[in-house]
């Protein structure tokens, strides 16, 4: 079931949100801050020079010295405000006592806000206090600080509008899906990719590998992770790249290390642009040999339908030939019924009990007959049912890459087949009665794909040094059912 829409979205709204509100909250508070004491320092700094000024004028040191300010005074004190842009200047005496004052009540009165002592004692001196006329430097603060407010309420609107608009960013870009449904794709993806027995390479359109597959990595016949060859280029793994067509959709022939392939490419696409090829490599060899097993299989079945449906009518035709004494005519016809390859039939029915295997034989013996090649198969003694399938289908897959590769060249007229089975160990040997090239057949099965399959059935191989050409296979064939391990191998 596919978790709801918005819920990611609202995740990230919520994070991005929370971030921007916790990192301009802290910007604002660490500059209101900064310029609460820039500006008490600056208008601090401003007032004492202020005060200095004052203090040598000489009308106001007259005043003092009278302890009465004229009108001059008065005037001047006015004139310094105005022209500093203060709100009120006022003069005291050493008793704290006001000689002028913007409100004429006040003048004559005692200084409120105890903050004067420390400038009566003779030192310069800045402080906050509340007068008459309320708080003096607290008033130009807050106002210096209005427009830092107004900055804080306008960039907070457009960062939560910015984090909703890239939260939905991020959604749409991540295809609606939610960070379970993500990481499920993934591990169905790995468990697809790990589990196709066919290689399989994903590269970009620079031909750089993205990713591959366990069967992908084995192509250099190296003991080398998947995660080394990301980021090589294709000839790592793909010898000869320039041999096939990335754009072409069917299947291309592909030879590489002795082993052919069926070599297909698919464009991946996002967002109607092409970023990559996702490459498949299917072991040609393998579907020829599925093919052939599926024509024996067919073959066989054949020829029991067709010994079942004979069998009675033979037996009235001899019981006919008896009865009118026909004696001559039921030698003729009996030797009609013992032909070799209709005796090869009968006779492979009673000694192989495995039909897989029959069947093998009976496609076998007529594939290389179409070369003029005899193949004689002797069992000895009967061959057993195998009931680990897995184990009958490699070694028929180990049989007919042999035989594939026997016909590639030129076979004498009569190939002997030896078959013996004792003791779950099956020994294959092919007697050639004319010579034959025997490097050819060493090359053969020193292929990896060969050996690949000799070492499934725990087997061994050997090729006589000496005339006549002989080959001897011998592998794992269990007449009983092995545990799990063992078949799985």
């Amino acid at each position: 079931m596919k978790i709801k829409g918005w819920r990611l979205w609202g995740w990230l709204s919520l994070i991005f949100t929370s971030t921007l509100l916790l990192t301009v909250l802290t910007v604002y508070g660490l500059t209101m801050l900064e310029n609460r004491q820039q500006f008490e320092r600056r208008e601090g700094q401003l007032l004492i020079s202020i005060g200095r000024q004052l203090a040598k004028d000489p009308r106001v040191t007259a005043a003092l010295e009278a302890n009465k300010a004229d009108s001059a005074t008065r005037t001047y004190a006015g004139t310094v405000e105005k022209n500093f842009d203060l709100d009120f200047v006022v003069i005291m005496n050493m008793q704290g006592i006001r000689l002028t004052h913007p409100d004429p009540k006040q003048i004559n009165r005692h200084f409120q806000g105890g903050d004067e002592v420390t400038a009566l004692r003779g030192h310069e001196h800045v402080s906050v206090r509340r007068g008459t006329l309320g708080r003096s430097l607290q008033t130009l603060i807050k106002t210096s600080q209005d427009g830092f407010r107004l900055a804080l309420f306008a960039g907070t609107i457009m960062g939560l509008l910015t984090a909703f608009l890239v939260a939905y960013y991020i959604k749409h870009q991540l295809h609606d899906l939610e960070p379970k449904e993500i990481a499920r794709l993934l591990e169905e993806r790995n468990a697809m990719l790990e589990e196709t027995k066919d290689p399989v390479i994903v590269i970009d359109l620079h031909q750089v590998i993205m990713l591959i597959n366990k069967a992908a990595a084995k192509l250099q016949n190296h003991l080398i992770t998947e995660s080394a060859f990301i980021g090589q280029p294709l000839t790592t793994l793909i010898a000869n790249p320039e041999r096939v067509n990335l754009n072409v959709k069917t299947e291309q022939f592909y030879q590489q290390d002795g082993q052919d392939y069926l070599f297909s490419a698919a464009p991946i696409m996002v967002k109607k642009q092409k970023i990559g090829y996702v490459i498949f490599l299917r072991n040609a060899t393998e579907a020829i040999f599925v093919a052939d097993q599926l024509a024996n299989t067919t073959a066989y079945a054949n020829a029991l339908q067709s010994q079942s449906h004979e069998f009675m009518n033979k037996l009235h035709v001899i019981y006919g030939l008896v009865a009118i004494k026909q004696y001559d005519e039921l030698a003729i016809y009996l030797q009609d019924l013992l032909k070799p390859e209709q005796e090869f039939a009968n006779r492979l029915a009673l000694l192989v009990k495995n039909p897989l295997v029959a069947g093998f034989m009976i496609g076998e013996r007529e594939k290389f007959a179409e070369r003029k090649t005899t193949l004689d198969f002797e069992i000895s003694p009967e061959l057993p049912p195998n009931p680990n399938t897995q184990e009958t289908k490699t070694l028929l897959t180990l049989s007919r890459y042999l035989h594939f590769g026997l016909l590639q060249h030129d076979l004498p007229d009569t190939i002997l087949i030896q078959l013996e089975y004792a003791q779950n160990r099956l020994t294959i040997v092919y007697h050639l009665d004319e010579p034959a090239k025997r490097t050819d057949f060493i090359s053969l099965i020193h292929q990896d794909y060969f050996q690949q399959l000799l070492t499934e059935l725990n087997g061994s191989v050997t090729v006589s040094s000496t005339d006549p050409l002989t080959l001897t296979l011998t592998v794992d064939y269990h007449e009983e059912a092995q545990n799990d391990e063992h078949s799985n191998r």
